[in-house]
């Protein structure tokens, strides 16, 4: 009598207790997935020097050549294609690492004369950054919220009239 309550506890245990067992995560729709887009409009001559093109996003602000470091960067755009006036992008599918929901102070094309990925603040040139609300003074704030993808993010790279660039460059 005690191994058949053993064994009905157990298969009960089983059945009940388990939930949904191994069973994986849901699949979240892809127009629920955290993300931004936007549009990359280049004005002006491409340096024949430029070997790379991206879209970069660092959680915190560029205040000193430290600041541009592994830790900080959050995002990192697929290479955009050298030479083009426009490129439209999503971070659904144009990065390396999907992009997390929060808050991110710096957003810009950076170019190198580099051809291998390098994360020395001297190899990178800013060409453009995320102004919100269209004010040029400051870099705007990214904010990625945990479902829906933001649009707008667009950024403006004027070869003949560069953004200030951050500390420590070459």
């Amino acid at each position: 009598m005690k191994i058949v309550i053993q064994i009905s506890l157990l298969f009960a245990l089983l059945l009940f207790g388990c939930g949904k067992g191994i069973e994986p995560a849901p699949v979240q729709p892809e127009n629920e997935k955290p993300g931004f887009s936007g549009k990359v409009t280049f004005i002006g001559t491409w340096a024949d020097s430029i070997k790379r093109t991206h879209i970069v996003v660092f959680k915190n602000p560029i205040n000193s050549a430290g600041d541009f470091n592994a830790f900080n960067i959050a995002y990192v755009s697929y290479e955009i294609p050298f030479g083009v006036n426009e490129f439209n992008y999503s971070s659904l599918d144009s990065s390396y690492v999907p992009i997390a929901p929060g808050e991110y102070s710096y957003v810009a094309v950076a170019q190198s004369s580099t051809p291998q990925l390098l994360l020395d603040r001297k190899a990178w040139i800013v060409a453009g950054l995320y102004y919100a609300l269209g004010d040029t003074t400051k870099p705007g704030k990214l904010i990625v919220n945990q479902f829906g993808l933001k649009t707008g993010v667009d950024i403006r790279c004027d070869f003949n009239n560069p953004p200030p660039q951050p500390p420590g460059g070459g």
